[in-house]
């Protein structure tokens, strides 16, 4: 059993009050060691009135709307949930249980006390397809679940699988059931074989004990039902609203009432509420009445009218809808990315702007032909460059597989398209598109010459001087795909031809002027340095060249200069790069081994997919994994953290990127499921350092977080003492960054009252104090 925590700080609590349904707020920033889901809840499907809460399922995340607060508050496994990717979701009246249904046909169960129990009878059930459970029904203290693979009934009170009816069909073949409704003593169902009834006590696993009243026919139109005022209702996509008039006279039309598509019924106190394709309307005393406009719900999926008379709307544009009589419409929407998906993100602490790129290409390098644009988060807030916020193509280009990015110091931002080329981005309307054929440019595309302009860059890098090298990957023989562009100058160059140049990947640049670049994993070539001043390179295999793989995800450079990739069998390094060329004994990679912790004297990740990493201020390495993310000293001879879905909200375990914000600490991770962040306790201080900067301050006794205390001399040394100078605690920062937990050496509670905070750099000097303040509560 899980509990299904009421308030905690790593949940993602997001509390607004909206006056307009086009108005969004801002995600705040997680205090430190705290997690915050970056997940977008405006494609909602559907909804759960469980009294206090109303629970809301979207296509990326999953949610409840807290009617006494008014907030709304993400939820993940963190707050005891078993999965990621709901379904859909409902409440059941008689036991006070909320069931949430997910994709893969696992099933919580949300109990009135906060527990939740877990159901797997239908996630472990050997089927072919998917599990796919898109409406729930109660009755009688049982669940009627539809779906592809038929109706299963689940006991509310057992919380077990009583029976699975999937045979139903002509001479027992399969049905797909979309939703179904209880008359009585008969049970209805919308199938793919059309609209069926059977009495609830006739053994219903015999196809023969069902009748078939409407067939569907060629297409199948009927999807959702309902029950309201003693009869039972299916609407017809295509057609009209049908009622059921007994196994005499059958289902008859209701006269205007046609509807492109019904999307769901729902019965409330109002009347019938009818979800469409183009608002939500009441069906009273036979007369249909629009209840939204298409302003206020585009997109609707359901609705529901509570015990106060107060309606909500699942759209899959504007998230949750409340319609209060006599008030204006609201919608809570978070400010968030556009998408759960995600490729690739950068964060530049220098602007203190994070990019979060959709696009990207398929492991073995075919091609997404995605449109998600990019998502940019700056002062806390989001903004997502996209074709449908800026559909004029003069404010934004629209251009497909947005991979990667690199910002050049004058903080120009350029992004690498898997199929557009190069897009040099500095605001909407200020963009310039370059592929092959742009005048003067040195890119090639990947196509025949039917296609020009079909340019791939897989991975690019910005020197100290501006001028950005790229991986132009385009296949062909004897050119190199290594591209150089001087924006100064604007002038273009390309590099001299390697074995293998046409097939690159990922890139690096190092503090040498050296550039070392992945060769393409579809044949695991391994790694290449090149340097340009001498247009010599060298080639780095698996085995011999210290490599434990030649398949290659990420290059990057530390703080040291050494450089480190994540390959298919875990991490390498090589250290000093300015030995890469020397005659003799130029050097090779490095695997480390972990020298503390419980896997003392095994390679560092061995044998892990690294698929991502990133250096924080303390110059320590975080690796992105199949199996979390992890955290591990500078040189990798100690793990300090591994996250899992077991013990954080990460919405997956499989990690695709990594970025830091140095300025702020904030890991920023793509993950299969969405971005998260992690307030983390490393940052870089730039320029002259000055006195620390506490946060929270002041901070209660009974504070349970971090107190961070940023902005020292990097590396430096941090003493806490009281006010007579008795020393409480005393650490070396990581990077510009410390965090205290209000203890003391022996792991003890401080008292309330003022600290002070004397911080100096590695050398003793560039000392300061400052003050923070522990109040008692």
């Amino acid at each position: 059993m899980s509990i299904l925590l009421r308030t905690r700080r790593w949940s993602g609590l997001l509390s607004f009050l909206l006056l307009t349904a086009a108005t969004t707020v801002a995600q705040s920033t997680a205090g430190f060691g705290d997690w915050q889901l970056q997940l977008p809840n405006n494609r909602a499907r559907a909804l759960a009135d469980a009294g206090g809460r109303i629970y809301v399922a979207t296509k990326d995340a999953f949610f409840f709307y807290d009617k006494a607060l008014n907030t709304t508050q993400l939820l993940s496994r963190r707050d005891g949930l078993h999965d990621v990717g709901v379904n859909t979701v409902a409440y059941d009246a008689l036991t006070r249980q909320t069931l949430v249904v997910y994709r893969n046909g696992n099933l919580d169960v949300l109990r009135e006390d906060g527990s939740i129990r877990n159901v797997t009878d239908i996630l472990r059930k050997q089927l072919t397809g998917a599990k796919s459970i898109r409406h729930i029904f109660f009755h009688n203290r049982l669940a009627y679940l539809s779906s592809n693979f038929g109706l299963v009934v689940l006991d509310m009170t057992k919380l077990e699988v009583r029976d699975n009816y999937g045979n139903i069909g002509p001479n027992g073949s399969a049905v797909r059931v979309n939703s179904t409704t209880v008359l009585r003593d008969t049970l209805y169902a919308a199938t793919s074989y059309g609209l069926m009834r059977a009495k609830l006590t006739d053994n219903l696993v015999d196809y023969r004990r069902w009748t078939t009243d409407q067939l569907a026919g060629t297409f199948d139109p009927f999807l959702t039902l309902a029950t309201q005022g003693g009869k039972v209702y299916a609407g017809v996509n295509g057609g009209e609203l049908l009622v059921f008039g007994g196994s005499k006279n059958g289902w008859r039309p209701l006269p205007n009432t046609r509807i492109n598509q019904f999307r769901q019924l729902t019965p409330s106190a109002a009347g019938l509420l009818i979800a469409t394709n183009e608002q939500v309307a009441v069906l009273k005393n036979g007369v249909i009445t629009g209840l939204t406009t298409l302003a206020q719900t585009p997109d609707p999926q359901a609705a529901l009218q509570d015990k106060e008379g107060v309606f909500y709307v699942a759209d899959f544009q504007k998230g949750l809808v409340k319609l209060t009589a006599g008030q204006p419409v609201e919608s809570f929407v978070t400010n968030a990315p556009d998408s759960a998906r995600a490729f690739s993100v950068l964060a530049d602490a220098r602007t203190n702007t994070v990019d979060v790129f959709s696009g990207g290409y398929f492991d073995r390098y075919l091609q997404q032909e995605y449109y998600g644009g990019f998502y940019e988060y700056k002062d806390g807030r989001w903004t997502n460059f996209t074709g449908t916020n800026y559909p004029t193509l003069t404010q934004y280009p629209n251009i497909k597989d947005l991979a990667r990015g690199t910002r050049t110091p004058d903080g120009t931002l350029y992004i690498a398209t898997y199929g557009d080329g190069l897009l040099q981005w500095q605001g909407p309307g200020k963009f310039k598109n370059f592929t092959q054929g742009t005048p003067g440019v040195q890119l090639l595309s990947a196509a025949t010459d039917n296609n020009p302009a079909y340019t791939r860059i897989t991975d690019l890098a910005a020197d100290a001087g501006g001028n950005v090298w790229m991986v132009n990957r385009h296949g062909k023989a004897g050119i190199s795909g290594l591209v150089l562009y001087s924006p100064g100058a604007d002038v273009w160059r390309r590099s001299a031809y390697f074995p293998g140049a046409q097939n690159l990947d990922r890139l690096a640049l190092d503090d040498n002027g050296y550039i070392w670049a992945s060769q393409a994993r579809l044949d695991g070539s391994g790694m290449i340095c090149y340097d340009d001043k001498t247009k010599t390179a060298r080639q780095f295999a698996a085995g011999g060249d210290g490599l434990p793989s030649g398949e290659i995800y990420d290059v990057v450079k530390d703080r040291k200069g050494d450089i480190w990739v994540g390959t298919t069998k875990g991490v390498a390094l090589f250290s000093d790069p300015s030995q890469a060329f020397l005659p003799g004994n130029p050097g090779n990679f490095q695997t480390p081994f972990v020298q503390r912790g419980i896997t003392t004297g095994f390679a560092a990740l061995r044998d892990e997919v690294v698929h991502a990493i990133a250096v924080d201020g303390g110059n320590r390495k975080w690796f992105g994994t199949d199996r979390g993310l992890w955290l591990f000293d500078e040189d990798a001879h100690e793990a300090l953290f591994h996250f899992t879905t077991d013990n954080s909200p990460l919405p997956t375990n499989n990690i695709v990127d990594i970025d830091i914000n140095n300025r702020t600490g904030e890991v920023f991770v793509v993950t299969t499921g969405g971005v998260i962040t992690y307030r983390g306790s490393a940052t870089v201080t730039e320029g002259e350092v000055s006195c620390a900067k506490v946060s929270p301050n002041p901070v209660r006794t009974d504070f349970d977080g971090q107190v961070g205390i940023s902005g020292v001399a990097n590396n430096g040394f941090v003493k806490i003492t009281d006010v007579t100078g008795k020393l409480v605690y005393q650490t070396r920062a990581s990077g510009g960054t410390i965090t205290w937990g209000l203890t003391d050496y022996n792991g003890r509670k401080v008292q309330s009252g003022v600290y002070l905070v004397m911080s100096s750099d590695a050398d003793g000097k560039n000392s300061c104090i400052s003050k923070v303040a522990v109040v008692a509560k």
